[in-house]
C-alpha cells in the first residue's frame, strides 16, 4: 500500500505518540484502573499463536518448563523468588525480546540483503517510498509540517546511531537507532534532542512549565505534573536537568518490572514472607503465567529462557 503524505503524517505521529508516552505499558496493562489478565497472559507468552502454543502444552510439560524457570529466575539458589529477582527477570525478558524483534525488523529493512539497512532502505520499508525534506524550509499544512520534523529528527538519529559513518546501519547500529535507551553512546544525543525540543528558554533545562506545554487536558497535566515532581525532578529545583530529562524522554521498563514483581507478590505470596516458594507459584501457575514474569507463558516456548535448566 503507497501513503500519502497526509496519511504517512497520522500514521508517523500515531507511532511517535506510542513510542514516546510514558507509562503506555500501564496504561494498556491498566485500562480506567483495572488489571487485565489477557494482557497478563500476553505479555508472558507473547502475541497469541504463542498463548495458543502454551495452551497445547500438556500439564507435565507445562510444570517441568515453569520450574526450570523458577530456577534461573532465582539467582542466589535459596529456593525463593524475591521482588528483585522477579524484576531483574523480567527486565531482561523486555530487553531480550525487543532485541529479538530489532534483528527481525532488520532483515525486512535490509532490502538488498547486505547486511547493512540504508537511510533509503528505512524510508521504503516504513512509507513505501523515500522521503526527503528541506531542513530549512517549513510546510504551511500543520500535520505535514509535524511529519517534516518528526521525519528529520529520525534522520538525525539514523545518522547518530551510524558510527562508522558507513552507507547503511549494521546491526548492532539498527539496535542503536530503534533502542537508544538500550546503548550508552546514544545517550548525549537524545537528551539534546529533548532539550532542543522543549526547552523553549535555551537555559538547558526544561522547566514545570515546558514540561506541560504539550497538552492542556486538565486530568492529563495533574498526572504528569506529579510525575514530573515525584518521578524525574530529583533534586527538587523546579527543573529538570540533562540527567533528569533521560527517564522522561528515554523510558526504561524498570517501573514496569518493580510493579509487577510486587502484584505477584501481593498475590501470590501465601505465608506473608515477601517472597514466592515454588510451592507458592506452583499453587497457582495460572497467575504466574499471565505475567511479565514469563512474558505471559511466551518463555515456555523460548528455550533460551528454559532450557539450560531442563
Amino acid at each position: 500500500m503507497r501513503l500519502g503524505p497526509r496519511t504517512a503524517a497520522l500514521g508517523l505521529l500515531l507511532l511517535c505518540a506510542a513510542a514516546a508516552g510514558a507509562g503506555k505499558a500501564e496504561e494498556l496493562h491498566y485500562p480506567l484502573g483495572e488489571r487485565r489478565s489477557d494482557y497478563d497472559r500476553e505479555a508472558l507468552l507473547g502475541v497469541q499463536e504463542d498463548v495458543d502454543e502454551y495452551v497445547k502444552l500438556g500439564h507435565e510439560e507445562q510444570q517441568k518448563r515453569l520450574q526450570a524457570i523458577i530456577k534461573k529466575i532465582d539467582l542466589d539458589s535459596d529456593g525463593f523468588l524475591t521482588e528483585s529477582e522477579l524484576s531483574s527477570w523480567i527486565q531482561m525478558s523486555f530487553k531480550h525480546y525487543a532485541m529479538q524483534e530489532a534483528k527481525q525488523q532488520f532483515v525486512e529493512y535490509d532490502k538488498n540483503s547486505d547486511d547493512t539497512v540504508t537511510w533509503d532502505e528505512y524510508n521504503i520499508q516504513m512509507y513505501d517510498r523515500v522521503i526527503d525534506f528541506d531542513e530549512n524550509t517549513a510546510l504551511d499544512d500543520a500535520e505535514e509540517e509535524s511529519f517534516r520534523k518528526l521525519h528529520l529528527k529520525d534522520k538525525k538519529r539514523f545518522e547518530k546511531a551510524n558510527q562508522d559513518s558507513g552507507p547503511g546501519l549494521s546491526l548492532e547500529e539498527f539496535i542503536a537507532f530503534e533502542h537508544p535507551e538500550e546503548v550508552d553512546y546514544m545517550t548525549e544525543f537524545v537528551i539534546q534532542e529533548a532539550l532542543e525540543e522543549h526547552d523553549k528558554n535555551g537555559d538547558g533545562f526544561v522547566s514545570l512549565e515546558e514540561f506541560l506545554a504539550a497538552n492542556e487536558d486538565p486530568e492529563w497535566i495533574l498526572v504528569e505534573k506529579d510525575r514530573f515532581v515525584n518521578d524525574y525532578d530529583k533534586d527538587n529545583d523546579g527543573r529538570l536537568d540533562p540527567q533528569e530529562l533521560l527517564p522522561w524522554v528515554v523510558p526504561n521498563n524498570q517501573g514496569i518490572a518493580q510493579e509487577e514483581a510486587l502484584h505477584l507478590i501481593d498475590e501470590m505470596d501465601l505465608n506473608g514472607d515477601k517472597k514466592l516458594s515454588e510451592e507458592e507459584i506452583l499453587e497457582n501457575p495460572d497467575l504466574f503465567l499471565t505475567s511479565e514474569a514469563t512474558d505471559y507463558g511466551r518463555q515456555l516456548h523460548d528455550d533460551y529462557f528454559y532450557h539450560d535448566e531442563l
